[in-house]
């Protein structure tokens, strides 16, 4: 299957406010939340010029813009956009971001060769270009200055198929045994294979791939870690664990120490990938 722009931009142009509350209402949530944000407070230094693309209502926006000198947001969704605009200005940070763009990561034209120090593009971005990941990796580097950081998240196919194995177990019904197959071995979620009636077509990563796709590219992988390990808990085990304030701060310790093992690497929701650009 082909990427096609419009499946993400209706997706998150009709995503309301689940965009902006998602990673704060449960415990799954703060844990992508928690690990994502120890990686942008390592990596972003106060002197950076950042390109936040894939931002979103601005959950991150918010921290991002506190880290760096200079921050530019992109999204592909006009909404999204306007939802992250309206938020800084509520939080009173809109006059620190230096300009909102609603653009495709696959033509970021707008932007010279080398114009930033560091590029974030977490949240999935990566997942839906499906057979275009290349062409979205060879852009997210173009905009970055040579020695420059690229922070790159994606949904994680292993880690996702635990969580969801009864909802996998449900679609094998309604699409067959070979479908199953070919989720379960290309992490693909296409419209030929596996037409779920979301329309959700993505392409939920191994980091095996992830490598494959910097390894065409002059990086250096700087860091590879998992997000939302102890998702695999169960709501239940997290929504008590949340409830006990002195253990879930032990939890959340953890999940970011734990997350960069690399034999957890695939088991949690997400995968990011930090590397820098030779």
């Amino acid at each position: 299957m082909s990427y096609n722009p419009e499946i993400p931009r209706t997706r998150y142009d009709n995503y309301g406010d689940r965009e902006w509350t998602r990673l704060t209402k449960d415990g799954p949530g703060e844990l992508l939340y928690q690990v994502h944000l120890d990686i942008l407070q390592r990596y972003t230094k106060p002197t950076d010029t950042v390109l936040e693309i894939g931002a979103g209502s601005g959950r991150y926006t918010k921290d991002l813009v506190t880290m760096c000198s200079e921050l530019t947001v992109a999204d592909l969704s006009s909404h999204q956009i306007e939802f992250n605009q309206s938020k800084m200005q509520e939080l009173s940070l809109a006059d620190r971001i230096k300009a909102y763009h609603v653009l495709d990561v696959l033509d970021m034209s707008v932007f010279e060769d080398a114009s930033f120090d560091t590029v974030v593009c977490i949240g999935g971005v990566i997942n839906y270009l499906l057979d275009k990941e290349t062409d979205g990796i060879r852009e997210l580097l173009r905009v970055l200055k040579p020695d420059g950081i690229l922070i790159l998240g994606s949904m994680s196919f292993i880690g996702a198929s635990m969580y969801y194995l009864d909802g996998i177990r449900y679609e094998k019904d309604q699409f067959g045994i070979e479908a199953t197959k070919w989720i379960m071995n290309t992490g693909i979620q296409d419209e030929e294979h596996y037409p779920v009636p979301s329309k959700h077509y993505v392409h939920m990563m191994r980091s095996a791939e992830l490598d494959a796709l910097f390894a065409q590219f002059p990086v250096n992988i700087l860091e590879r870690s998992s997000a939302g390990l102890y998702t695999q808990a169960g709501d239940a085990a997290l929504a008590n664990a949340r409830g006990d304030q002195e253990f879930w701060k032990l939890i959340v310790e953890q999940e970011i120490a734990f997350t960069k093992l690399p034999g957890t690497l695939d088991c949690g929701m997400n995968l990011i990938y930090v590397v820098r650009k030779l």
